[in-house]
């Protein structure tokens, strides 16, 4: 028991890890636990309670609001003058039965839940569908609607009737469930002329008022008042009677307009909720079973464990895993600190937690009496001093020696080389930090490189301005794999804590002091092809022995195939032009580079200004700031895109000012038809004289801006007149031709039944 309490109190710390791993991976599957029940839970109430009423709810409305919409809607039509007509002609000639044909065809396309009409008159044993031609009684294909029709008292007034019938019509067989209604025709209450049947698709009604209501669990039904299924979510059960459940009788004979009742149904524990419709006469029924629903819960349940489990495992694998990365440092840190020392003249601690904290106090005072020896320490101005030596700002090498080692900067090696870091992105960097901001990144990039170059020779690092920092290397000549192995390391580190990017370049080799200005000349005329190198290169000191001149007359062809791709409007080609002219760009000299890129843009500039003309609202065109925004660019890709830019927007801006002209053009020729689309010789001829452009190009131009060829809209005009003179004179369809400029009355009667689907006579007819 000592010996347990004793490992208890030294090993403190250890044990108040692993207990709070504990306690934290306990409280956490505790809340996840208690999250996913209460979850459940409510979900099971929900399912129970809101989205059952608020499916019975929709599909009520939905019924209602369909049926009564349709039951109205032919109301309406019973009354007009062609059905009317066919229960009380005593003739049926041609033009009656096309007219009653023709009604009946109307009112089916008119509802999407309408499968056929009939018109039934007995008087003459003649049914009119709005599937086929007159029929009589003897050849008419729904023979279950005339037995209706034929038993006394079957039909009357307006009856939703549930039936399962097939047959063949002239169109296609059918086989189905219909509701059908008739509206009655009566000479007394004692004989009936005959009916009109509205037959609905008891399948398309279900498939517009049950989507999305039925699941494994919810079953939705619509019961009419004899306990027929006129709608269920399985449609095996439609036409179907429920009169033999004692639910269905309870909720049938309720005096409440809605209500719920628990009840028990195959074995199983059902709830049902019900809604009874008073213009319908029908009954709203949304069934859920309890077990079915349940299963579901408890298969939900079985997935909360095993997740749980799951999560306990992880966690006990978790803390034992970080408990041992904690730990193990700490243990090797205690066993270390009385090695210390200020740690031999202390009292044995009595436990690990005392040593860290002992050990951290001791730690604290030697962080403050190293801030206190660095006081007088003057960075600011060993950095000056450096900047002196590498811009050749001074004169004697033997008092320049003397202020370095002064500073700290000692005279060890046998020669120097600058080597020099360029921060990417300066320009956007600005935008978001402020100066003192970018000191302070500057700073840390020389605090690695400081902490990476120790490893191989004395390494000074200092601000050189703008984007530079410039690296004093104390080192003999060669080594240049050495030399690009530790500058690709500060641009790994500087990215990966910094997050940001550097260009490196590399100076040539100084064997004396007076050398040095040189070398950073050489790693500066270096860095400056990033330009074609690309950020996060590392550029050495002879990059320029490599480059290539650009033949003038190169130079000039590629300029002149940029110029004339603007002037054509082909913003591809010149994308393809400044592509081709860049590539050869990758490989000059730097300063031949810069020229060749500012004549290029005096060129680009000066195509902008003369396609903008008058108009340059939003392009720039002055040289002095597009030249400014050239400088910045620090790559050829970037000054690329800035180009493409350019030649994009002043490529745009004709454009724009070309379209609004033949906005114009057009604007103009439409105002030509509608004054003078009563002449025949009215062509795209004469049009294309009044806009003063080309046959073709006027096409094209009016095709473009209108959506619609010019005859097309020549023709569409006059016809859009004569369908007015149609309905508001009573001229005769060959005069009403001629005075929207079509002379040949044949020609005006086929093309008008080509645009408007109708003879004029008959659109005449149609709209009184």
């Amino acid at each position: 028991m000592s010996r347990m309490r004793h490992f208890l109190l030294k090993k403190s710390l250890l044990i108040r890890i692993i207990l709070s791993y504990l306690f934290v991976g306990m409280l956490v599957i505790a809340a996840l636990t208690l999250a996913i029940t209460s979850k459940v839970s409510d979900s099971l109430k929900q399912e129970l309670t809101e989205s059952t009423d608020r499916s019975l709810e929709q599909t009520y409305n939905t019924a209602n609001i369909l049926l009564s919409s349709a039951y109205q809607q032919f109301a309406n039509a019973y009354a007009s003058t062609d059905i009317q007509a066919g229960f009380y002609a005593n003739e049926f000639d041609t033009g009656l039965m096309g007219r009653i044909g023709n009604s009946l065809s109307d009112l089916v396309s008119s509802n999407p839940l309408v499968h056929s009409v009939y018109l039934v008159n007995t008087r003459h044993q003649l049914v009119f569908s709005s599937l086929t031609t007159a029929r009589s009684f003897a050849d008419f294909y729904d023979r279950q609607i005339l037995d209706l029709l034929s038993t006394p008292g079957a039909m009357r007034g307006s009856i939703f009737i549930p039936r399962t019938t097939s047959f063949s019509s002239d169109t296609k067989p059918f086989s189905g469930n219909l509701i059908s209604v008739a509206y009655m025709s009566t000479r007394d209450d004692q004989t009936a002329n005959g009916a009109m049947i509205l037959n609905l698709d008891q399948q398309v009604l279900q498939e517009m008022m049950m989507n999305g209501a039925g699941s494994s669990s919810f079953q939705s039904m619509i019961l009419n008042r004899q306990g027929i299924v006129i709608s269920h979510s399985e449609h095996s059960m439609i036409s179907s009677s429920l009169t033999g459940s004692e639910a269905v009788n309870r909720i049938l004979q309720s005096d409440t307009g809605r209500g719920v009742i628990e009840a028990e149904l195959d074995g199983t524990a059902h709830r049902l909720f019900y809604i009874k419709s008073g213009s319908l006469g029908w009954v709203f029924i949304g069934d859920v079973n309890y077990m079915t629903l349940l299963s579901q819960v408890n298969e939900l349940r079985s997935y909360i464990l095993i997740v749980t489990a799951v999560i306990l495992v992880v966690v006990l694998l978790s803390g034992a895993f970080f408990t041992r990365m904690i730990y193990s440092p700490i243990h090797r840190l205690v066993k270390n600190i009385p090695l210390l020392p200020a740690s031999a003249a202390q009292p044995t601690p009595a436990s690990e937690y005392a040593v860290l904290s002992g050990a951290f106090q001791y730690l604290e005072g030697r962080v403050q009496d190293l801030q206190n020896s660095m006081a007088g320490y003057h960075q600011a101005e060993r950095n000056e001093l450096l900047h002196q030596l590498v811009t050749g700002g001074w004169s004697q090498e033997v008092q320049m020696r003397n202020k370095l080692e002064r500073s700290g900067i000692p005279f060890a090696g046998d020669g120097f080389q600058i080597c020099m870091l360029r921060l990417d992105d300066y320009s956007e960097l600005t935008e978001v930090y402020t100066r003192n901001d970018l000191m302070l990144l500057k700073y840390g990039i020389c605090n690695i490189a400081g902490e990476l170059g120790l490893a191989h020779f004395p390494l000074y690092s200092f601000d050189g301005g703008e984007d530079r920092i410039n690296l004093l290397l104390i080192k003999p000549e060669g080594g240049d794999a050495l030399v690009a192995r530790l500058l690709t390391d500060i641009q790994h580190n500087t990215e990966r804590f910094l997050k940001l990017s550097v260009t490196a370049s590399t100076g040539r080799h100084a064997a004396e002091l007076q050398q040095i200005p040189a070398s950073w000349q050489s790693a500066y005329n270096a860095s400056r092809y990033r330009l074609q190198s690309g950020r996060r290169s590392l550029i050495p000191a002879d990059i320029e022995d490599s480059r290539e001149p650009v033949a003038v007359t190169l130079s000039a062809a590629m300029e002149k195939q940029v110029s004339d791709s603007m002037k054509l409007g082909d913003y591809s080609r010149t994308v393809q032009a400044l592509q081709e002219y860049f590539a050869i760009l990758g490989n000059a000299p730097f300063d031949e580079t810069m020229i060749l890129l500012n004549q290029l843009l005096f060129t680009v500039a000066r195509i902008s200004k003369a396609m903008a003309g008058a108009d340059r609202n939003g392009l720039s065109t002055d040289i002095g700031a597009l030249g400014q925004q050239l400088y910045k660019c620090e790559t050829l890709e970037q000054a690329e895109e800035w180009f493409a830019g350019l030649a994009e927007s002043a490529i745009s801006m004709r454009d724009k000012q070309s379209s609004e002209k033949n906005v114009m053009i057009v604007e103009k020729i439409r105002q030509h038809i509608r004054q003078s689309y009563m002449d025949p010789n009215l062509s795209v001829e004469v049009l294309a004289e009044i806009a003063g452009l080309s046959v073709n190009y006027t096409r094209k131009i009016f095709k473009d801006i209108a959506c619609v060829s010019l005859n097309q809209y020549i023709s569409d005009y006059r016809f859009e007149q004569a369908k007015e003179l149609l309905l508001t004179t009573d001229l005769p369809a060959n005069r009403i031709g001629e005075m929207v400029g079509i002379n040949n009355t044949k020609y005006f009667y086929i093309s008008f039944k080509k645009y408007s689907g109708k003879t004029p006579d008959h659109f005449r007819k149609s709209r009184n």
